[in-house]
């Protein structure tokens, strides 16, 4: 049994505190930004200059951030944001969905790389690479701040959480579950990336294979992950014995399965 004691705050600085999981998104878009910027020397992308690695991280952010908040507040606490609209500026409070944040990011990546005339599959394969190495951070840093905590469990790694009384028994640390299936997907992604391996593919095969690879991961370790402790909605519950995580996972896997295999299918360039 393991005994969690963190505090979610790395340091205070007036009325400024500086929180682990608000480190973990600056620094993974100001590593996708300096990513970017390396792979626009290389002109291995089409296009792609550091004047549109501004504009594209720029639309990147809004879109995830827009995307991330929206998807939370519709979905899993509407109450609580139609009584109080203005909390959904809030962002520092927490309240963030990563299949609400993934589908905003697409959405506005899209838009800018057919707008600025990027290559916008050989782009989206390159970002799921480190999205999958910072989502794996992220889920560290929720472990810190005590939020998305497993089921309640009697192995000898479980997780009490004394100085949050109202997360009771000993819990998985499911967040560890899901950062390791997010490193094993970093782990199968980056060598795919290398010029060799990369020229076999069809572009969009890597951008598919993360998400079939996250929605199956995240179906399968979401077993053991409590629902939100909210209980604002009707989302903190379960259908059919799945939760709403789960049902938006299970689309990822069927939609990233259909379209590798459309991929596959297609003949050689």
């Amino acid at each position: 049994m393991f005994t969690h004691n963190f505090s979610p705050t790395i340091f205070t600085l007036g009325p400024f505190a500086l929180r682990w999981y608000s480190l973990v998104w600056v620094t993974g878009f100001l590593t996708a930004y300096y990513l970017l910027l390396r792979v626009a020397r290389t002109r291995r992308i089409k296009g792609l200059t550091a004047d549109t690695v501004d504009g594209f991280v720029s639309w990147l952010v809004i879109g995830t951030v827009i995307g991330a908040r929206t998807f939370y507040a519709l979905f899993y606490n509407p109450t609580y944001f139609l009584a109080q609209p203005w909390k959904f500026f809030f962002v520092w409070e927490g309240g963030l969905s990563f299949h609400g944040g993934f589908l905003g990011a697409f959405i506005a990546a899209w838009w800018y790389t057919k707008r600025a005339k990027l290559d916008f599959w050989k782009l989206a394969d390159f970002l799921v690479i480190p999205l999958a190495f910072f989502l794996c951070l992220g889920r560290i840093a929720n472990f810190i701040n005590a939020e998305l905590v497993g089921t309640v469990t009697d192995v000898a790694w479980c997780v009490t959480y004394p100085n949050q009384p109202w997360i009771e028994g000993c819990r998985h640390p499911s967040q560890f579950y899901e950062a390791g299936k997010n490193l094993i997907i970093f782990a199968v992604l980056l060598p795919l990336w290398s010029k060799k391996r990369y020229a076999k593919l069809k572009e969009g095969t890597l951008f598919w294979l993360f998400v079939t690879l996250y929605g199956l991961g995240r179906f399968i370790t979401n077993f053991w992950r409590a629902p939100d402790l909210s209980g604002a909605s009707w989302a903190t519950t379960t259908l059919l014995g799945l939760t709403l995580g789960q049902w938006l996972s299970l689309i990822m896997v069927v939609l990233g399965a259909i379209m590798l295999t459309r991929l596959f299918q297609q003949d050689p360039a």
